[in-house]
This record gives C-alpha cells, structure tokens and sequence, in this order.
C-alpha cells in the first residue's frame, strides 16, 4: 500500500508491505527492512538497519504529528488526485499540538526561517517538543510568552510568505 503525505514544501510517497513474512517500508522508492511492535494507542517501537527507534503518532483527520527524539513533525495525508499539486506551500501558522507551556522562543519577529527551522520549544506530558516551520517565511507575529500556557491548537507563531 502506498501513501503520499506532505512535510512543508516536498511530498514523499511512503510505502508499506507485507512480503514473506517480512514488513518492507519504502520512503520515495528507498526500501527498507523493518520490525515494528505497537506499544499503546499512539506509540511504536520501530526495528531498521538494527537500530530501535520509538515514535509517537497522532493522527486528526489529514493531519499527521509524529513525535521523534523531542522533535515534532507535522505531516499531511495527500489524496491522489492532490497530490500533484501537493508541491504548494506548508502551513503559515505553528499551533500547538496539544494543551502544553511554553518553554523557549527560538526566533523573534522579523527573523527569516526555512521548512524545518525550530521556532518555539514546548512542553507537555513532561517531554519538551521543538515545534519547526512547515514553510520558508518571516516571523510575522510572535502570539504567546515563555511560560504560557496554551491550549491544543492554539496559534503560537505566524509567518508571512518569503515571496
């Protein structure tokens, strides 16, 4: 089965089978040999090239948040008939993905940031998460203070275009 989501401004088409008794992920046509074991509702722990690696899944609709080693990825479920135009640009606002406080503002308004910047760290659940730019822009508005409190989906930080 094969999916295509989008990170930012690139598209990846993810692949997953089952062949032999053996579980083969493809991301962009690079294949894998993989061991994966679901440990909750939203965690797994994940076997390639002998390394283990643990990741927490979120998913909402089209919205897919994985968390990995601290770091929060924002993926989008692109259909088919979308996915040629999935080229487009990622979203202009980071929110927050759950009830969490902020920790540190990594960037002030003005600054320019590139897909994958990190721009505000937060904390929930005891584990502090870089929140990164899902688009290249300018730090429009800076909405929240180190120490707040906010609550899930709450726009934290707004870009402009870099165009």
């Amino acid at each position: 089965m094969t999916y295509t989501f989008k990170l930012g401004n690139k598209t990846y088409k993810v692949g997953f089978e089952e062949k032999e008794g053996l579980s083969l992920f493809s991301i962009d046509d690079e294949q894998k040999e993989i061991e994966f074991l679901r440990i909750d509702e939203s965690t797994y722990s994940i076997l390639v090239d002998n390394q283990s690696i643990t990741v927490g899944i979120f998913r909402e609709g089209k919205k897919i948040q994985v968390f990995h080693e601290g770091d929060l990825y924002e993926l989008e479920a692109v259909s088919g008939r979308d996915a040629s135009q999935a080229e487009g640009t990622g979203s202009l606002n980071i929110t927050a993905p759950m009830h969490s406080r902020v920790v540190k503002i990594l960037k002030k308004q003005g600054d320019s940031v590139e897909v994958g910047d990190s721009v505000i760290v937060v904390e929930a659940m005891k584990m502090e998460s870089e929140l990164k730019a899902s688009a290249s822009g300018t730090v429009k508005e800076i909405r929240v203070k180190e120490g707040e409190t906010v609550e899930k989906d709450s726009v934290l930080v707004a870009l402009s275009d870099s165009e």
